[in-house]
């Protein structure tokens, strides 16, 4: 018997080393101040990440960071699917989107449904050898919806992990709907423009200067035929009155002594958008436009009217007008380009996208950053001829639909390799690099719900739940201790070790202790006193009856643990189906739940049960105190 009692001894005395071996690194990470943290990370940033690795993981809701619901653009993707449109389609498109903001119904079914109304069937759009009926029709956009969520969870999956943040939860919610929690985030700005883009990155040929010219000029006097004579003559007075030269005349040289702001009322609509200045051609190559800044959205208008898009059809053939991605000329202009609607390469030819600083060999790039791209066999063939045969030419390397830079190609490029220059900071150059090397988005995403946890909301959510679980945990030691004597006591340290084993298996899961997953923890200690406050009822009973200590012990035990048993297994499936079905915080809670169930099963049942028996031998205990 003493030796079964000692073999037990041992098995407790090494699952509690091994569980203060598990819990060492969160205690020494605990132990650190965010200055020493920074100085590890720093120093010795293989072994910071290793030491974080190993410790407990703090929940969103402990440490503070990003909460975002992510909805997959349906309607983008329904279009970007869809050939021989026309304006049903639109129609039925804008109307569906309408109304599924308002009802969150299936977006398929309702778009279907607006279609038969206007006497339309969806098969116009999507039908081919292998779909040839509505059924067909409407499970192939399904199938394409589905598949475009999942890929756009996995995309964002990779962005995540590039971007360094530790267990990040993302997953689907829904039909068309993304959870991504990332803990710990520092700039909530970064992130979401991160998780935000697309990432369609495509090369595109500048329209020559002549051309370019043309139509800028055809631009230029439709813009002034819809401006009034009335207008055109408080514009002459206006100018009368300040004659100073403009940033962009001292840069430049461009005449602005009698252009001036166009002073309208606020009814007429076609004055308020038509007005002088609203664009100048770059002096610089002659070959672009700049839009002030704060005329970027009436101009943007213009480019949208259909008399606009007919002159630069007229003039430019398949052309359309791209922003730069940043202002210029001390942040006063953007750069608008016009570039062929062909896209000569396309993004899914990279294999891999590297950060670095600007080349020295490059006066352009100094003190700037840059991402080298590398493109596979078929994007470096197919860069190869491009770049050969435009020697002279501009090409455009557009991003999300925003030129980043348009260098002219001055020999051919056919080693597979291409940069994007003039990137501010290496973030950003960072960036780019990881939303190009993990993907494009199927389809857009939008941002539906963000909620943003700061540090010190996380850290009194940590104090307000030690305190909580600390005074709960208390009060059951006094209630024990008061009720049950030395048995309390006995019940007291199994408790402490069942938190500690939580802990401890939690930290080698590398799972994330969240609020609702302390509450759990609390939720645990009840349960674990209640085992003990069975099996201790059972034992008194088995006194009364007037059996010795050792038989009331045996019995106790042996009685009890059916009941245990039952009540800890319901309870753990109960859990099991939240953490299956559940998400967030309810997974928290869950999995704390479960862990402190095979926790108290063990510190209940064993634990206790051993120092009865070691007491019992060493003859301490004539008369049992409970």
């Amino acid at each position: 018997m003493k030796s079964k009692t000692t073999t037990k001894f041992i098995l407790i005395f090494a699952v509690l080393l091994i569980a203060i071996y598990l819990l060492y690194p969160t205690y020494k990470l605990s132990q650190m101040s965010e200055q020493e943290k920074e100085k590890m990370r720093v120093e010795n940033q293989k072994e910071f990440f290793a030491l974080k690795a190993k410790a407990l993981n703090l929940g969103l809701d402990l440490q503070g960071g990003m909460h975002v619901v992510l909805e997959v653009d349906i309607k983008e993707l329904l279009d970007k699917l869809a050939k021989n449109k026309n304006d049903a389609f639109y129609k039925a498109l804008e109307e569906a989107d309408r109304e599924v903001e308002k009802t969150d119904e299936d977006f398929i079914a309702v778009f279907n449904r607006k279609l038969n109304e206007q006497n339309v069937k969806i098969t116009r759009y999507y039908s081919s050898a292998e779909r040839r009926t509505e059924d067909d029709v409407l499970a192939f956009l399904r199938d394409q919806t589905t598949e475009a969520v999942d890929r756009s969870k996995e995309i964002l999956t990779n962005r995540v992990d590039e971007f360094g943040v530790s267990e990040p939860i993302i997953q689907k919610q829904g039909e068309r709907r993304i959870i991504v929690e990332l803990a710990g985030v520092t700039n909530p700005t970064r992130v979401r423009q991160l998780i935000g883009k697309t990432a369609l990155l495509e090369f595109k040929l500048l329209k020559d200067n002549i051309v370019a010219n043309q139509v800028a000029e055809k631009l230029n006097n439709y813009i002034m035929s819809k401006i009034s004579p009335i207008d055109t003559v408080k514009e002459e007075k206006a100018a009368d009155k300040d004659t100073s030269t403009t940033e962009l005349e001292e840069m430049f040289g461009i005449d602005t002594t009698d252009q001036g702001e166009t002073t309208v009322a606020e009814s007429d609509t076609t004055v308020s958008l038509f007005e002088e200045n609203l664009f100048f051609l770059d002096p610089r190559d002659r070959q672009t436009l700049l839009v002030p800044v704060e005329k970027e959205a009436k101009f943007k208008k213009i480019l949208e009217l259909p008399e606009v898009k007919k002159i630069i059809a007229q003039e430019a053939g398949n052309a359309e007008y791209l922003w730069g991605s940043k202002p210029v000329v001390n942040g006063k202009y953007y750069q608008v380009y016009l570039v062929n609607k062909h896209v000569e390469l396309a993004g899914n030819t990279i294999t891999d996208a590297s950060p670095q600083p600007g080349s020295m060999n490059d006066p352009s790039s100094i003190g700037k950053y840059e991402v080298s791209l590398t493109l596979n066999d078929e994007g470096a063939r197919t860069f190869a001829r491009v770049t050969g045969a435009n020697i002279g030419k501009r090409l455009a390397i557009v991003l999300d639909n925003k030129v980043f830079l348009a260098p002219e190609l001055k020999v051919k490029i056919s080693n597979g390799r291409a940069r994007i220059t003039g990137l501010d900071t290496m973030e950003e150059a960072k960036d780019v690099a990881i939303v190009l090397k993990a993907g494009a988005l199927p389809a857009p995403v939008r941002i539906i719900e963000e909620r943003t946890v700061g540090p010190s909301l996380g850290l009194d959510s940590i104090i307000s739940g030690s305190y909580s679980a600390m005074l709960g945990l208390a009060l059951v030691v006094i209630f024990m201790i008061f009720y049950y004597k030395f048995s309390g006591l006995v019940a007291d340290l199994a408790l402490v070790l069942n938190v500690v084993f939580i802990m401890a298996v939690m930290a080698y899961f590398h799972a994330s202790l969240t609020l609702p997953g302390i509450a759990g923890i609390i939720l645990t200690i009840g349960m674990a006193v209640d085992a003990n406050v069975l099996i201790f009822e059972r034992i008194r009973e088995e006194l009364r009856r007037g059996k010795t200590v050792r038989a009331s012990i045996d019995d106790g035990y042996s009685s009890a643990f059916r009941t245990i048993l039952d009540a800890n297994v319901t309870t753990f499936i109960a859990g099991f189906v939240l953490y299956t079905y559940g998400s967030g915080p309810i997974q928290g809670f869950a999995l704390t739940l479960m862990i402190g169930i095979l926790a108290s099963m063990f510190t209940a049942i064993v634990v206790t049960r051993v120092i009865f028996d070691f007491v019992l031998e060493k003859n301490w205990m004539k008369k049992m105190s409970i």
